[in-house]
């Protein structure tokens, strides 16, 4: 099995064996651009040998490493690059792959979350809680804030409901107290907002952050505000209480699919400067801070909640339901449909499915396992579900999600 070799220093390593040495700087600052670099670790492991620089924090024990315009190697992994440094690396024929969104115009191929996909579930996820008031909090200096809150805005509209948009530039305001200025403007959007609300922040970090100030102004979460962030970044997400949902960032295949791409560059395929890879989303991570049914009807409210504890174990049927209830089948999917945005078989389909990809993805178990786990009458029967609910075959999800094949 291959190995990655790791350097501290822009020496001439390759030797004998000729080894590409290929950079990479992903920031140390975000516990979720981690992934990015197993998941090209993982890519080295199965496919072929590389040398590895990077950037690490040695206490000043090892020689730095200074990945900029002046770096040589044989191929680079950017998260953010820039205008500089991007001509230098071109004037030496430098392979590059670019990981931000940012960046997405600064001339290399671009591998990158699928950021509307991001803004989607998590306003899917948000309409599941029964809230008849959103908002969006986004930074309009940002391409992937822009990209995530038009698709979360989408969504929400097309269920019915109006979006309250909420955009600042943290970047504008001074950097000494600028926490102060950030602060007291979540303050002022939090008093005006009406409640209870489902919001969607931009990322984890100000996702904390309303959290924060919530329970500085005793504004309850998630009983008057529910938050969901993006990265799941595990530190910003718990550093909160409640703890922060969250739209998990796919930094594996990030770095897995980056490494493939920059590999192929290396050998000498040629691949367009606008190129982008959008890497789909698999994962959110729930947390207590939307753990909340706002639900007036106490009709509704029970049937949720009933499904939502029997459907991850038992296929129930919508007139099960209806028989504990004290309405007509046609009344009850009326009233449903008015508090939920969605009928009560598509609530029973969306619990059920959920439940179905935590097993697939956390669970080594045979898909017949899964399939009596949850009562479908057989493996066929569930692998049809899944198929029909999100275009993959089980096998295809686990191998996609868990990148290597198997």
């Amino acid at each position: 099995m291959a190995k990655a070799v790791t350097s501290s220093s822009n020496g001439d390593i390759r030797g004998k064996d000729k080894m590409p040495v290929v950079g990479i700087r992903v920031p140390s600052w975000a516990s979720f651009t981690r992934p990015i670099f197993h998941g090209i670790v993982e890519f080295i492991r199965n496919r072929e040998q590389w040398h590895i620089q990077t950037l690490v924090d040695s206490t000043n024990e090892m020689a730095p490493m200074v990945i900029d315009e002046n770096w040589t190697g044989d191929g680079l992994i950017l998260f953010r690059h820039s205008s500089d440094e991007a001509a230098a690396f071109k004037r030496r024929r430098i392979p590059v792959v670019n990981l931000s969104t940012e960046c997405r115009e600064k001339g290399f191929p671009t591998v990158i979350p699928d950021n509307a996909e991001i803004g989607r579930m998590a306003a899917q996820h948000l309409l599941t809680l029964g809230l008849r008031h959103f908002s969006y909090w986004g930074d309009p200096s940002r391409a992937y804030s822009l990209e995530r809150g038009q698709a979360f805005e989408r969504r929400i509209t097309e269920a019915g409901f109006d979006c309250i948009n909420i955009q600042f530039e943290p970047d504008t305001l001074p950097w000494e107290g600028r926490w102060v200025n950030v602060r007291k403007h979540i303050i002022r959007e939090l008093r005006r907002l009406p409640k209870p609300i489902g919001i969607f922040a931009k990322d984890d970090m100000l996702g904390s952050n309303i959290i924060r100030i919530c329970n500085e102004h005793r504004i309850l979460v998630p009983g008057e505000v529910s938050v969901i962030g993006t990265n799941a970044d595990e530190v910003f997400c718990q550093i909160c209480t409640p703890p922060l949902s969250s739209v998990a960032y796919p930094g594996e295949r990030v770095g897995y699919q980056a490494a493939t791409l920059l590999s192929s560059m290396m050998r000498g395929t040629k691949i367009d400067d606008d190129y982008v890879l959008p890497i789909p989303i698999h994962e959110l991570v729930a947390r207590e801070s939307t753990n909340t049914l706002a639900v007036n009807d106490p009709v509704v409210a029970e049937a949720v909640n009933y499904i939502r504890s029997q459907a991850p174990v038992y296929p129930i049927r919508v007139s099960e339901i209806v028989s504990r209830s004290p309405l007509s089948h046609s009344g009850f999917n009326k009233n449903f449909l008015k508090q939920m945005g969605h009928t009560p078989k598509e609530e029973i389909k969306r619990v059920r499915l959920a439940r179905l990809q935590t097993l697939l993805k956390t669970s080594g178990n045979k898909i017949s396992q899964v399939a009596s786990e949850m009562s479908f009458e057989s493996p066929e029967e569930l692998t049809r579900f899944f198929k029909r609910e999100t275009g993959f075959a089980p096998k295809e999800y686990r191998k996609h999600y868990h990148l290597a094949p198997h």
